[in-house]
């Protein structure tokens, strides 16, 4: 399978997509791969739910909250986890929090460049990885800064085949 064939069949799938402290190098260099109708399909006709922590007056509470409802989905986690809670909050919860909530109910919990693998360049102003906050599953890690967005699709792709017995 193309690399377009298999991000267009990951994006069938519950996908919550969150962005911590990030430049969005990932999402940029998915939305750039050149895949037709990937814009469409991204944003408006898929059940992925991309989330900017850093952003929260675009959704908010709400939005979380109907995710939180959600039983069957795959968490990305793109960008560093701050140690200072104010820095990161999205619904009235720190980016921890969130994703600790989030992490909890998603089959499969996929860290996505540099800075959510290990706290990137702001490990130096004390960001996380997502590994580091998450100790109850197995975080599955894609490094790279941006990461390949074919390594990204390739691991969400192996991740739906896992819980879904394929």
């Amino acid at each position: 399978m193309d690399y377009c064939s298999a991000l267009k069949e990951v994006l069938k799938h519950n996908i919550v997509w969150i962005e911590a402290q990030s430049c969005s190098g990932e999402t940029v260099m998915i939305l750039r791969s050149g895949c037709e109708g990937l814009e469409e399909l991204f944003f408006h006709s898929s059940p992925v739910k991309f989330i900017s922590l850093v952003c929260e007056e675009k959704s908010g509470r709400e939005i979380l909250e109907k995710i939180l409802e959600m039983t069957d989905y795959i968490l990305v986690v793109e960008g560093a986890i701050p140690s200072n809670d104010s820095l990161c909050t999205f619904g009235g919860y720190s980016c921890t929090q969130v994703i600790k909530l989030l992490a909890e109910r998603a089959n499969s919990i996929i860290a996505v460049g540099s800075c959510a693998v290990n706290g990137g360049i702001l490990r130096e102003a004390g960001s996380k990885g997502v590994r580091e906050i998450i100790n109850s599953k197995k975080v599955l890690e894609v490094p790279g800064c941006p990461a390949s967005p074919q390594m990204i699709v390739a691991m969400i792709y192996s991740a739906l085949g896992e819980n879904h017995g394929s």
